[in-house]
């Protein structure tokens, strides 16, 4: 045996160095690692998105309807003063009653516009008359946009209708709110005014409404004009015409020509010549008074009540004056002088009522209404509290997300 040789050693071998235990859980760590990005990712894109569509969604869906195609009614008395081609006053005026369709429908639009079409069709008596509009319609805030496609009385229109309502009042109006509205007959927006409510509508369910004052006066627009002499109604008088009324005044018409003609200048024959044979124009104007009843959410026009409507006319003071100057020259003649007294009063007298109508929206027509508005709340409703809903889940499933992400920390 060499002496390099190593004796053996009696020895246990050293066991391998032992493993640290892995702690005991319920669920393996690695699940959360997984779990908790996802949560805060998709939680905080579903906030993005509900912030997005509160901004833009809901302005985008909440909008005038573009298949709104409905038609109202309403029953009321129409009165007529005057002989309708003459204007001179009736000995008993003539007292119909009156029915009123009125169809509003959208014909095209686009997102941000539509063009709606008014046709109102008016029965008093055995009469049937007819009035179409059309409007270009914002279809967010529901006021009138100017442009080509205006119409008034079938006629294309250029007027300011920017900003003002007819066919619906802004969503969410209020009883504090200024609401200009259009005027047909005089081409004119007039603020609504006294709001209130919210509060019930007698005979009708299911809705509150803002009940508004509305009243204007105005000259009568061409377009009414226009209108008024299509169906009958003279745009000028002959001086002929007038002279009833200056003898109901107290002037002696044809005496007054006879003692003034022969102290009269070539010249000065031929101008009452002309003012003899030259017709009187008409100025025509309008007043309205009445309330509207509104759906504050929806701006929806539930119920409608013309207390007044009236048209008047009168014969044009320049052209009854026009002979003044001539007549004040020779007022020493008794009667010249009180010729020219009647025209004065003619030329500044009020104007004479022609037509007189109240009408008021029928209760099956205005339950309609308020049916229709009924279903747009619940449409707005789901739009409006969608964001709510989504913007809620997403932030849940941050929280839970940055809970998880806690705990594995």
């Amino acid at each position: 045996m060499s002496i390099d040789t190593q004796l053996p050693i009696d020895r246990e071998d050293a066991p391998p160095p032992a493993h640290p235990l892995a702690p005991v859980e319920e669920h393996p760590p690695g699940r959360h690692r997984r779990n908790h990005p996802w949560l805060v990712g998709t939680g905080t894109l579903l906030v993005i998105l509900a912030v997005v569509f509160a901004l833009v969604g809901i302005p985008a869906f909440v909008r005038f309807p573009l298949n709104t195609d409905r038609t109202i009614h309403y029953n009321g008395t129409f009165t007529l003063y005057v002989n309708q081609s003459t204007l001179e006053p009736l000995a008993t005026p003539t007292v119909l009653p009156m029915t009123i369709s009125r169809l509003v429908k959208v014909t095209k639009g686009s997102f941000a516009t539509a063009v709606v079409i008014e046709q109102d069709t008016i029965r008093p008596g055995p009469l049937t008359l007819h009035q179409n509009f059309q409007y270009l319609l914002n279809r967010r805030t529901m006021a009138f946009e100017n442009g080509p496609e205006t119409m008034m009385f079938g006629q294309s229109a250029k007027t300011n209708i920017a900003g003002s309502y007819r066919l619906n009042f802004p969503l969410g109006s209020t009883a504090s709110g200024t609401y200009p509205m259009w005027s047909i007959m005089t081409d004119t927006a007039a603020v609504v005014t006294r709001g209130r409510g919210p509060q019930a509508l007698q005979g009708v369910s299911g809705v509150k409404v803002i009940e508004f004052s509305s009243q204007t006066a105005a000259p009568a627009s061409p377009y009414y004009r226009n209108w008024l002499v299509q169906n009958g109604f003279p745009s000028s008088i002959t001086p002929a015409q007038l002279v009833p009324r200056l003898d109901a005044l107290g002037a002696n018409v044809s005496g007054a020509f006879s003692a003034l003609l022969p102290v009269l200048t070539p010249a000065q024959r031929a101008t009452v010549d002309r003012a003899l044979a030259a017709p009187i124009p008409v100025n025509y104007s309008y007043s309205y008074t009445g309330k509207v009843a509104v759906e504050p959410q929806t701006g929806a026009m539930i119920w409608v009540d013309t207390t007044a409507e009236v048209t008047k006319a009168a014969p044009s003071p320049t052209a009854v004056e026009q002979l003044q100057p001539l007549l004040r020259q020779h007022t020493d003649i008794p009667a010249v002088a009180e010729l020219s007294k009647a025209l004065t009063q003619v030329a500044t007298a009020p104007p004479q009522t022609v037509i007189d109508d109240t009408w008021i929206e029928t209760p099956a027509s205005s339950q309609q209404m308020a049916n229709f508005a009924r279903n747009q709340i619940r449409s707005m409703n789901v739009v409006d509290d969608a964001p709510w809903f989504v913007g809620g889940v997403g932030v849940v499933l941050v929280a839970l997300g940055l809970l998880l992400r806690r705990r594995n920390t």
